[in-house]
């Protein structure tokens, strides 16, 4: 069976599953990296919020859903996962002065988002993009993200600086950083044993790994971005720092007395960005060097 049957096949069955009162339509969705999915978005009349399921990922695994009758059982368990019976005031999303408060950045590719970034404000930083979003709380089961796009700012009559600056003031009250070893949080997802003590210390002094990302675990790799915070993680580490990108939602450091390994760690990161991320957690290839005497951060070279 070719995709587009596929894709008619399960409409047609989620039509018939969720009733006549339920309004379905395959949407292509842009996302990270320049990828596009086939969205399955469901509106109840009940909320004008209207969950999306990929339906890519069905099609391109028939061992773990081998037949429709599979496929729209997991659809139909992950709408009712992800609905509410809520609906959002359409008046907030217009007004600014209640939506810049859930405003919040986040950083993506530039070279791989070209084409999204046509149609989003957006902030160039090194190799990266900062671009905006809103962050909702709308269900029990998590928050909501909305990317902002050009449209919005016109709705708004705001620029992209204000944009920028607002976003600096309130994402780290929205998602403040959480910075750990990474000793401590594999101890703690079981895939090294417990250290404490002087075996804690010698495992961390061997490996001087450090995990930076946010409180919610979304985009955090953003917090590289808050102000004072590297200064502050250099200072406290007593080094210049090596920032290697290990996905869009979090950031490994290392310590560094210079630049020496860079090559090797970006060949590191090229390689697990090949094999061991899907394409639209990707963020760089590049190794980043925050310097403390200079307080700036720049890509080795």
């Amino acid at each position: 069976m070719n995709y587009e049957t596929f894709k008619n096949t399960i409409l047609e069955r989620m039509q018939l599953l969720l009733g006549p009162d339920t309004a379905l339509r395959i949407q292509t969705i842009h996302k990270n990296n320049g990828l596009k999915l086939d969205g399955l978005v469901i509106s109840s009349p009940n909320s004008n919020l209207s969950p999306t399921v990929f339906l890519n990922y069905y099609y391109e695994n028939p061992s773990v859903f081998p037949d429709f009758d599979a496929i729209c059982r997991d659809i139909q368990r992950t709408y009712e996962q992800n609905c509410s019976a809520e609906s959002m005031d359409a008046d907030f999303f217009t007004d600014y002065e209640l939506i810049r408060r859930h405003i919040a950045y986040r950083m993506i590719n530039y070279e791989k988002n070209k084409e999204l970034l046509e149609t989003v404000p957006y902030v160039r930083y090194l190799d990266l993009a900062i671009v905006f979003y809103c962050l909702l709380h709308l269900t029990e089961n998590g928050n909501a993200t909305i990317l902002i796009h050009k449209n919005h700012l016109d709705l708004w009559q705001v620029t992209v600086s204000q944009l920028y600056e607002q976003a600096c003031q309130t994402t780290p009250l929205l998602l403040p950083y959480d910075f750990r070893n990474m000793t401590a949080i594999l101890s703690d997802m079981g895939d090294a044993a417990p250290a404490s003590g002087q075996n804690q210390a010698d495992a961390a002094s061997f490996c001087p790994m450090y995990v930076l990302t946010n409180n919610q675990k979304l985009y955090g790799a953003g917090c590289m971005l808050y102000p004072g915070l590297l200064e502050s993680i250099s200072e406290k580490l007593d080094h210049d720092l090596f920032l290697l990108p290990s996905s869009i939602h979090e950031m490994i450091l290392l310590p560094a007395d210079n630049r020496a390994y860079s090559a090797e760690l970006a060949d590191m990161v090229a390689q697990i960005n090949r094999t061991e991320l899907a394409a639209e957690e990707v963020l760089s290839d590049q190794v980043y060097y925050y310097s403390r005497a200079q307080q700036a951060l720049s890509i080795c070279s």
